[in-house]
């Protein structure tokens, strides 16, 4: 009899153990799949981009977007800028590379209402509220440190800009257009160079000379 309780007892444990692993099993799963979810999820709502830290294409462009009406509205002209980035060098990691010139980028950004963008797999941009044509000389500045930042014949940087004169007829949509004309055409006719193109006036104070 005392065996038989024995034998029925290491059968119910046996049988509770079993059960109990499939338990854990079965929650490890769910939550494994509900962290995989929250990932997701915040990675989604994010206004961050995760690999560089800048602003993600749809948040950069809304602000690109409230900085020309306040340019109109303030009557203050505004850059746009949108940097190409191209390895050469096939041993080089590209997420390593777009992340260290992301870094480079934003630590030239000195004013509050600048912002680092990432409007595609392979382009950053720069929003420059309150400049004028002398901007230029800026771009340059950014497309020389990032380049120093590599070796010579490990990537290519293509930068094309503009600076808007605070007309009615400026909006994100145009001023994004125009700046990817401009590094389309660069790409076409002299990639890894700084091509800048400004609606000149004498009427406003230089805020990168």
């Amino acid at each position: 009899m005392a065996l038989t309780l024995f034998i029925i007892l290491a059968l119910l444990l046996a049988l509770l153990s079993v059960g109990l692993t499939l338990q854990i099993n079965r929650l490890k799963h769910q939550l494994s799949d509900y962290q995989h979810w929250a990932e997701s999820e915040l990675e989604r709502v994010s206004r961050s981009d995760a690999e560089t830290g800048a602003l993600k294409a749809q948040p950069f462009f809304e602000q690109l977007d409230n900085e020309c009406r306040r340019a109109v509205r303030e009557f203050t002209p505004l850059t746009l800028m949108k940097l190409d980035i191209q390895l050469l060098d096939s041993e080089l990691d590209f997420s390593t590379a777009l992340r260290q010139a992301a870094d480079i980028l934003g630590h030239q950004l000195s004013r509050p209402g600048d912002q680092l963008g990432r409007c595609s797999e392979q382009q950053l941009a720069l929003l420059l509220p309150v400049t004028n044509e002398h901007a230029g000389s800026f771009a340059e500045r950014c497309h020389q440190a990032v380049l120093a930042a590599f070796e010579p014949g490990q990537i290519q940087l293509t930068l094309g800009a503009c600076t808007f004169q605070p007309t009615s007829a400026l909006s994100g949509e145009m001023a994004q257009q125009l700046v990817t004309e401009t590094l389309v055409s660069a790409l076409e006719t002299a990639p890894g160079t700084v091509v800048f193109h400004a609606e000149y006036s004498h009427d406003f104070n230089p805020t990168y000379a």
